[in-house]
């Protein structure tokens, strides 16, 4: 009859215990690191930030895009798609729903955005209609700024190829998968590198400046 070793069964219950709670943290990490974030707008939502803004146009390609501001703003920078409506009313941008799952509308001013989009809901109160905060300015900032020139620190691993998806995506649609172009857009919001801040120089940081955002100069 084979003696039954205690001290050898309780070293390898130790042992594997020490093995579980390894790899229950490591999987762990693991899982909390790759839960999506959630950039679907809400119904409540009315102002919707880039990374929000671009998912919806992912995943609904045939979102209307509606630039409002006057004409030569639309020429001198526009987001990818975009129709020029200048001072759109609520009807015209209620309209366009009848062809298009969604609605983005943008301005010149947050304001003039946000009194748009109040109005089409009303007009249209199950209506998905959204607006842009900051405008074209934000999508610029986040999506098409030259980052190896205004950046104060190197990208960080995986930022600039994520990057270049979704330019790509937004270039030539349907050329990347669309789960590839989520998954950049995700990687682009845990990143959170924000290439747009620069250090003030001294006479800046004399007169209380501590940084200081470029301009994008969209309109």
């Amino acid at each position: 009859m084979t003696k039954f070793n205690t001290k050898a069964w309780a070293a390898a219950l130790v042992a594997l215990g020490a093995l579980y709670m390894v790899a229950s943290l490591a999987l762990g990490r693991s899982a909390r690191a790759e839960m999506p974030i959630d950039l679907s707008p809400r119904p409540s939502d009315a102002a919707i930030d880039v990374w929000k803004t671009a998912t919806l146009l992912v995943n609904e390609p045939r979102t209307a895009v509606v630039d409002v501001r006057p004409a030569d703003a639309f020429a001198r920078y526009h987001l990818p798609g975009a129709v020029s409506r200048p001072g759109a009313s609520a009807p015209e941008v209620v309209k366009l729903l009848a062809s298009a799952p969604a609605a983005v509308v943008y301005a010149g001013k947050d304001e003039v955005a946000g009194q748009l989009v109040a109005e089409a809901r009303r007009a249209e109160p199950s209506a998905k209609v959204y607006y842009l905060a900051d405008g074209a300015r934000a999508w610029y900032l986040a999506l098409e700024l030259p980052v190896p020139l205004f950046a104060e620190a190197a990208p960080p691993q995986g930022y600039a190829e994520a990057l270049r998806t979704v330019q790509e995506w937004f270039a030539r649609a349907g050329t990347v998968p669309r789960e590839k172009a989520l998954d950049s857009l995700q990687t682009l919001v845990r990143l959170n590198f924000q290439p747009t801040l620069l250090k003030a120089g001294p006479r800046a940081a004399a007169s209380g400046g501590g940084q200081k955002k470029i301009s994008g100069g969209c309109g």
